[in-house]
């Protein structure tokens, strides 16, 4: 069974189950839960969280405070809360505690509140928070609920990765992720491709390149052969492999996932090109010694590969930085411009920016 995280989703509520409300508290609770599905749709945060607090106390009345229903209600109006207000913690402490004394059978609907608290209580209390989500995913795991314990404890991870006091902790707990998915989850599961790029970005955090290329190009395969839409982690595994190839000096691969990337992402005309891969310019010498900053504005051309070429100088604030700036332009790559369906050469520009400190 997949379970995904709520995030402002509209709940399947049963409207019959309060069989001791009036008729028009029920009508009533329709025409607000309505409103509120309507708030998520059109995107309106302030509506949105009016429409979620209406819901969730009439359906407090409707349903009673212990009832599933109501729990999932006040899920969605914390969630509408932003992480500032004081509210929000209050509610999902007050919800957590009724769904722990009478809900033990809901794992699902307590790691709904137990993410959020633990993601405000993080700063404060590193530890209790990543127990609390770890404590969900051992539950998970000795049911068998593979797919929800990775859930579970990806997420757990993604917290620990917030501090450099807990950075250890994340490496272990992507690891252990890594270890359930490849035991238990299909290589097309979404959870394992999320978790794919964690485990890569850790590979190359440790400066282990090739098995971080190994897993991305993994991730591109798995999506090219047995998956037919586009998805933003096949987008991120091109990007990353963009660098990867690019610090490792190997531009002919990097091509590949240039162009498979502006396949996926349409051309805007009025946006600059971002540039997939960027080689810093280092800071001239005689430039520093004069303690100067400055900034050099350059055109060029991107190829049908995506390599930068035809580079020009439109203007600068010292002709010092210029030499610079194009060595470090000449090393980038972009997504090239397509066409119907193929990759023509199009013009950009940038400007390089040198500011050195003083003090």
């Amino acid at each position: 069974m997949n379970k995904t995280i709520i995030a402002l989703s509209i709940l399947s509520l049963s409207f019959s189950s309060a069989a001791s409300s009036t008729s028009d508290l029920n009508a009533e609770f329709k025409k607000n839960y309505s409103d509120y599905q309507a708030a998520v749709q059109s995107g309106d945060k302030k509506a949105l969280k009016d429409t979620a607090q209406k819901a969730y106390e009439v359906g407090k009345e409707l349903y009673g405070q212990h009832d599933i229903n109501t729990i999932n209600l006040a899920i969605n109006y914390a969630t509408s809360m932003g992480n500032s207000n004081p509210d929000k913690k209050i509610l999902l402490e007050e919800i957590l505690k009724i769904t722990k004394e009478h809900h033990t059978d809901k794992l699902d609907v307590v790691f709904n509140i137990t993410l959020p608290l633990a993601k405000l209580n993080f700063k404060e209390n590193r530890r209790e928070s990543l127990d609390s989500l770890e404590d969900i995913a051992e539950q998970a795991e000795a049911k068998q609920d593979y797919e929800f314990a990775s859930i579970a404890y990806l997420e757990a991870a993604k917290l620990a990765s917030k501090s450099s006091k807990t950075i250890s902790k994340a490496r272990k707990l992507i690891r252990k992720t890594d270890k359930i998915n490849q035991a238990h989850l299909p290589e097309t599961s979404v959870q394992r491709l999320s978790t794919d790029i964690w485990v890569a970005a850790l590979d190359d955090a440790r400066n282990r390149k090739n098995a971080a290329i190994e897993r991305l190009e993994h991730i591109v395969k798995i999506f090219d052969s047995n998956l037919d839409f586009d998805h933003p982690f096949e987008l991120s595994a091109h990007s990353k492999l963009v660098n990867l190839y690019e610090k490792t000096r190997q531009s002919d691969k990097a091509t590949k996932h240039c162009l498979a990337i502006a396949k996926m992402v349409p051309w805007k005309d009025s946006q600059e090109q971002e540039p997939l891969y960027r080689a810093n310019p280092q800071y001239p010498k005689n430039m520093a010694r004069k303690m100067k900053s400055g900034w050099v504005q350059l055109q060029f051309t991107v190829s049908t590969s995506g390599f930068v070429k035809d580079i020009e100088v439109i203007d600068s604030s010292e002709k010092g930085f210029i030499k610079a700036s194009i060595e470090a332009l000449e090393q980038w790559r972009y997504a090239p411009k397509f066409e119907d369906g193929k990759p023509v050469e199009a013009v950009s520009t940038v400007q390089l920016d040198y500011i050195i400190g003083r003090g």
